[in-house]
């Protein structure tokens, strides 16, 4: 019922006075939004980050995720999505988690303490603030723990793929795809031409690299046609933006946003990447995102963008999906 209504009244409301209506309501609900988004605090050590929620008082914080959400928001030019990102990296060895307080307190959210999905965060971040020298200690970082697949008396004959973090799940949820390896070196591209960052040394890591440069756009064009809905789609759609993000100009990037949109049409995120800050998207974030008299459904744990419709993830939404794309629609 309150979907049917809102699009009713949206209808009118674009019907009367389009640019300014939409504009203004979406505004409107952002201290809502605000004043509800849960802010985790890690303790000493680091400052409060954007989280989803558990409504557990002993450990409020949903964040196994953050790092790509963090990502995201910060790519949107929110702040505290950016000090999320850079504070769940470990100042000493380059090592990045899933979260800041996941750095600081142990990984009690399942699964390895980081994976190739918070990668795609992490870039974000660093295309966001140009910040080669956390770069440059995460990728030596990668270097230096590449494992080794054939040990010959002592002597590793072949090295495996390098990984993302070496507390490896049972599904390989550490080792870097080509997908990942095409992204990344697109971002350590970015990062050497706009920042200064120093070439890789000699190695796995720099040869995988150079392996998967350029192959992005092709991957990501194959990806929007067959990746299943949901939390895989949404992961070509943070690729794309990885990829846009880095200067990547190939039309196949373009016709992968199209393709997104074209199968999740109600997914404001991916009609973003598609049409850019259109009255179609405000419409759908004001469709999808809570107004002040919608009850929704605990706990608030939802980045609703990473969800197919059917699972109406909008009804727990944690706030920060309709921040985020408040902010990009800004």
């Amino acid at each position: 019922m309150y979907r049917g209504c809102s699009q009713i009244l949206l209808a009118v409301v674009m019907a009367l006075h389009p640019p300014v209506a939409l504009s203004d309501a979406l505004e409107e609900r952002v201290p809502l939004w605000e004043s509800k988004a849960l802010l985790c605090d890690p303790g000493p050590g680091a400052a409060p980050f954007p989280s989803k929620q558990t409504n557990d008082p002993a450990q409020p914080c949903d964040d196994g995720d953050m790092t790509l959400f963090n990502g995201l928001l910060c790519a949107a030019g929110d702040q505290r999505g950016c000090a999320g990102v850079a504070e769940a990296q470990d100042p000493v060895s380059g090592e990045w988690f899933r979260s800041p307080r996941i750095r600081l307190h142990g990984n009690d959210r399942g699964g390895a303490s980081f994976s190739p999905d918070m990668a795609l965060g992490v870039e974000l971040y660093l295309l966001s603030s140009k910040d080669q020298a956390r770069a440059y200690k995460w990728l030596m970082w990668m270097d230096e723990h590449v494992a080794c697949s054939l040990n010959v008396l002592g002597w590793c004959a072949v090295r495996a793929l390098p990984r993302f973090c070496t507390d490896d799940a049972p599904d390989g949820g550490c080792t870097m795809r080509h997908g990942d390896a095409a992204t990344l070196a697109a971002t350590v591209d970015f990062l050497q031409r706009q920042a200064g960052m120093p070439a890789l040394p000699d190695g796995r890591l720099r040869g995988h690299l150079g392996t998967f440069s350029g192959y992005g756009p092709a991957i990501a064009a194959i990806d929007a046609n067959l990746n299943r809905p949901g939390y895989s789609q949404h992961l070509v759609a943070v690729s794309l933006w990885v990829l846009k993000a880095a200067g990547t100009t190939d039309p196949r990037l373009a016709e992968a946003s199209q393709r997104l949109s074209q199968r999740a049409p109600d997914n404001a995120f991916f009609r973003f990447l598609s049409e850019g800050p259109t009255l179609a998207v405000r419409q759908k974030v004001l469709e999808r995102c809570p107004a002040a008299a919608t009850v929704l459904v605990q706990p608030l744990r939802q980045w609703q963008w990473e969800r197919e419709e059917a699972d109406q993830a909008w009804r727990s939404s944690a706030y920060w999906d309709c921040l985020f794309m408040a902010r990009l629609l800004q």
